[in-house]
């Protein structure tokens, strides 16, 4: 099965198609290694340092693969326009870029030569050879912001090449160690470095977000940041790739590529329609009844995807068009309706924001035996459904007052053409009660499962039911790689920077502070809501559970909140965050979807994200929605 290519860079297509090996390697080890576990009593030989590394691979070539197509998240599109002032922002943008790809690539490149012990091996083969995607695809990025500039763009690309080597010289020297040679120059220029980065760090950080609204990718904003943060306070830019190393190795990340490229393919495929079809139905005789479908069906990919966008870009059209054709709703309300309801599923099983808070709950509270990612999960379930349940009220009550008005009669309840509808949907409703099954039942991991599920989406959607062939399946695939590995790239360098956070006591100072300005739990809880909206407008959801949690996680404890509770309010307050003007990023992609203006947008959007703040308030202060399902 090959990958598309629409984009026919080499860059692009080497990332690609090296991502896909490794997504494969992914996908099969796993499911392997638990056949043979309960056939053979014997697993898969060196499962999972081969899982892990795959994860690796994933991550950096899928990132370098969304480099090369221009697909990485950031806070701004790139500015279209030409003349002064613009070359100029643009000039920066590039060479901020390829400063921090390449400062990236001289640390990885670093930490793969004295960062691994030699006899650290896997199939007799140094770990340190599977673990070089970092570096790779960091080279990839590099050549590929060198290679992808115009005209005066490449001279800011030099610049910005040299300028990443300078802040790199000292993993730099440590390369040549590695071989024997240190250089005096470089020595010196290490110095240099590090007492330019004491001095400039503060205005070349400001630099870095504000150009994060022009284009510059977000990953580059955070780890060109935190590696300035190191660098002036004379650590190693090595921890960077090393604590990004780390995080992904842990057993439950490499859930998060497996579940957004099997929920690409559902997209790409006719699932989304079998499921609205079903909806439809069962309850579009009820009023609101197709409204309950698109939320249920906007729940069910957002929470696969770990993409919060891909309920609006995928199914935003045909959603809308069952709602207007209803009768029942104007296109305002239907369009406001799902743009709020794109990312109610960040809540529900197997979302990757609930995974991503779990790992890094545990990694701030070290030892925390009683916080897991089930519990996360069974927190999250009521809240989830709390919040599906107002917006499908909203939609209900809007039926009923418009059919009144209008005197619209409702289309008949026909339980033939229910369980026809059913029948054919039936692999697609099953997959969220197989994953609770394997789940709960402890028959497989979430890495299993994540491998199970994708393996059974391909070939249902591919050979059984024939929805994709061979290239629309590569394209889905094609689609789904950059997505995760801008993703995870993201997880990588927050990580990075938490990891500073917290080496510099950070979340200590912070939490002593609040907690000497404000002895209220109501209070610090309403501060919480206020400041986590905001963080949700400016920040992508991985980031900001990596970065902004450390300093909450302390916080909850020491005001008496449970780690659960506190993982829910984070979370939900972030999905809202999506929705909050000026700049939630989900306005802007139905704005794209819907082909209105965003202001238009923002008016639909309005009753819909108070009812969700009504829904978070309860959350936040009745935090039985969030315990009742959690052993404490």
């Amino acid at each position: 099965m090959a990958p598309s290519t629409a984009f026919k860079g080499p860059i692009y297509t080497t990332a690609l198609w090296g991502a896909a090996t490794a997504a494969a390697t992914l996908a099969l080890v796993p499911v392997l290694d638990l056949v043979m576990s309960r056939l053979l009593w014997s697993g898969f030989p060196e499962a999972g340092p081969l899982t892990e590394h795959a994860l690796i691979a994933v991550a950096f070539l899928a990132a370098a693969a969304a480099g090369a197509a221009s697909k990485h998240l950031s806070l701004g599109a790139v500015p279209d326009r030409t003349g002064f002032p613009w070359t100029v922002v643009s000039g920066f943008r590039i060479g901020a870029s390829t400063t921090v790809d390449a400062m990236m690539f001289f640390a990885s490149l670093s930490l793969l030569l004295i960062g691994f012990e030699p006899e650290d091996r896997a199939f007799g083969i140094p770990m340190a050879v599977f673990a070089s995607p970092m570096a790779i695809g960091f080279l990839l990025m590099t050549v590929n912001d060198i290679a992808s500039a115009k005209d005066g763009g490449r001279w800011a690309a030099a610049g910005g090449l040299l300028v990443g080597a300078f802040l790199a010289s000292a993993a730099i020297l440590n390369i040549c160690s590695a071989f024997g040679a240190w250089p005096q120059l470089l020595s010196t220029l290490a110095d240099a470095s590090t007492s330019f980065a004491s001095i400039a760090k503060i205005p070349m950080i400001i630099m870095l977000v504000g150009l994060a609204f022009t284009g510059l990718p977000l990953y580059a904003v955070i780890s060109g940041s935190a590696a300035l943060l190191y660098l002036a306070a004379g650590s190693s830019i090595e921890l960077m790739p090393s604590e990004a190393y780390n995080l992904l190795m842990n057993d439950s990340m490499p859930a998060i590529p497996l579940f957004t490229i099997a929920g690409f393919v559902l997209s790409e495929s006719g699932a989304g329609a079998r499921l609205v079809a079903v909806f439809r139905e069962w309850f579009g005789w009820l009023p609101g009844g197709e409204a309950f479908a698109a939320v249920l069906v906007c729940a069910f990919f957002t929470t696969f995807t770990g993409a919060n966008g891909v309920a609006i870009l995928a199914l935003g059209g045909i959603l809308a068009t069952v709602l207007i054709g209803s009768g029942s709703y104007g296109e305002s309300f239907a369009h406001g309706f799902l743009t709020a309801s794109s990312s109610v599923g960040l809540l529900f099983p197997p979302s990757m924001a609930v995974i991503v808070y779990a790992v890094n709950a545990t990694f701030v509270v070290q030892g925390a035996a009683s916080f897991s990612i089930g519990d996360m999960f069974l927190g999250g379930l009521m809240p989830g459904a709390l919040l599906v349940f107002a917006m499908g009220s909203m939609a209900v009550a809007r039926s009923l007052s418009k059919g009144a008005a209008s005197g619209t009669t409702r289309r008949r309840f026909s339980g033939k053409a229910a369980v026809i509808a059913s029948w054919k949907a039936l692999p697609e409703i099953v997959i969220p009660l197989l994953i609770l099954a394997m789940y709960l039942s402890g028959f497989a991991g979430l890495t299993e499962i994540g491998a199970i599920i994708l393996l059974y989406v391909i070939i249902v959607e591919g050979p059984v039911r024939r929805d994709l062939g061979a290239a629309r399946m590569g394209g889905a695939i094609a689609k789904a790689l950059p997505v995760a590995g801008g993703a995870l790239i993201i997880i990588a360098a927050a990580r990075g920077l938490s990891f500073y956070t917290m080496e510099a006591g950070l979340p200590d100072i912070f939490s002593a502070w609040m907690t000497n300005a404000v002895s209220s739990k109501f209070m610090f809880l309403l501060f919480l809501n206020i400041a986590l909206l905001l963080v949700g407008c400016f920040m992508d959801i991985f980031s900001a559970v990596l970065v902004i949690s450390p300093l909450v996680i302390p916080l909850g404890a020491a005001y008496g909140v449970h780690p659960v509770h506190l993982g829910v309010i984070f979370i939900m307050n972030l999905s809202i965050g999506f929705l909050t003007p000026p700049i939630g990023m989900n306005l802007f992609l139905a704005s794209y979807a819907f082909g209105k203006p965003v202001m238009k947008i923002y008016k639909d959007v309005l009753p819909f994200f108070l009812v969700q703040l009504v829904v978070l308030m309860a959350i936040t202060w009745i935090p039985w929605f969030s315990l009742a399902l959690v052993s404490r």
